[in-house]
């Protein structure tokens, strides 16, 4: 199978988003998360091992994916009432994509391309809709803790086998 893959340059003046520099660290994460995505589908493309790619999600999702989404939850979704409907949705949406990383050893191909649409869909709604909510509720305190705990994760570049290249 083959997917085209086409990654853009990363600049935040050229965003499709429109969000200010308060939650700049937030947005950057997101943009290492499409990466990821589009790191799933370039192995694909190059026809690389698919034990490889397996890999490499199943060690983005316990180290850096989980870690984000626990940030976003204990820091982000709390500046909004947790039965604010964006809220809600992005929780379902995070409990969705961590049944999706249980990979199916037997089509695992089907797994890895649920978790990159998924995951860039999911990224997408929570940077168009749910960004712009948060910094009407955030304090330059807040800001700073949530900086402090996105800072502390782990990035594409700390696996060892960058196959994308």
């Amino acid at each position: 199978m083959k997917l085209t893959i086409d990654v853009p340059q990363v600049n935040l003046s050229n965003s499709t988003y429109n969000v200010g520099l308060k939650l700049n660290e937030a947005c950057e994460r997101h943009h290492k998360t499409l990466f990821f995505c589009w790191n799933i589908r370039a192995g694909i493309d190059k026809g690389i091992e698919i034990q490889r790619i397996v890999d490499y999600v199943n060690w983005y999702g316990e180290n850096i994916l989980l870690k984000k989404f626990e940030i976003e939850e204990n820091y982000l979704f709390t500046l909004l009432d947790e039965e604010h409907y964006l809220v809600k949705r992005a929780l379902k949406e995070h409990r969705r994509i961590k049944r999706l990383f249980k990979i199916d050893t037997k089509n695992p191909m089907k797994s890895l391309i649920y978790i990159e649409e998924e995951l860039d869909l999911h990224i997408r709604f929570e940077e168009k809709q749910l960004f712009s909510e948060f910094e009407k509720n955030a304090t330059q305190r807040r800001l700073k803790e949530i900086k402090d705990q996105f800072s502390s994760l782990l990035t594409n570049t700390d696996w060892k086998d960058q196959f994308w290249l």
